[in-house]
């Protein structure tokens, strides 16, 4: 394949990677609320985690950046305390589980690159809720919203590892 026919292929499946992230971010916000505010099942991380393996960082970075923004749209809306925090949490996520997959990769598994991402996630919605609501006590949340992380990070990890499984049977999938 010559350059020019490369990129237009990467261009689409980066494309296909945010849209499917997106929709998962508007199912997400569908589904009934987890009685903790803030507690979110993480779904869209599933495709951001296999960008990062699959794809790189930059593209993750795209996904994880356009997801945020297409989710919102059918959501609260770009103006809002919601779109900040998923915004915020969706980079700090995509930034430590990059980092921890570039320099500890040996050390970590999808299932924990997920757990960093669910966890780093929850620090940086707690740290916008605390600067919009000018309430540092918002932080003390932490603990609670941990007992969901753990086990969503633990399924969006698992759930990342078979889908990277079954991309690496698609012929010419890689970008």
């Amino acid at each position: 394949m010559n350059r020019n026919t490369d990129s237009v292929r990467r261009l689409v499946i980066i494309s296909m990677l945010i849209t499917m992230a997106s929709i998962l971010h508007v199912i997400e916000g569908l589904l009934p609320a987890i009685p903790v505010t803030g507690a979110r099942l993480g779904l869209a991380n599933i495709i951001t985690l296999t960008t990062i393996v699959y794809f790189g960082y930059g593209n993750a970075l795209a996904v994880a950046v356009g997801r945020t923004v297409l989710g919102s749209l059918f959501g609260p809306g770009l103006i809002s305390v919601g779109f900040a925090m998923s915004f915020a949490g969706a980079l700090l996520s995509w930034a430590l589980m990059s980092l921890a997959h570039k320099y500890a990769k040996k050390y970590f598994s999808l299932i924990g690159l997920s757990l960093v991402g669910a966890i780093s996630h929850n620090i940086a919605q707690l740290a916008v809720a605390s600067l919009f609501l000018e309430e540092i006590a918002i932080i003390s949340m932490f603990p609670i919203l941990m007992i969901f992380a753990v086990p969503t990070g633990i399924m969006v990890g698992l759930v990342s590892r078979y889908l990277t499984q079954a991309m690496d049977k698609i012929p010419y999938f890689r970008a």
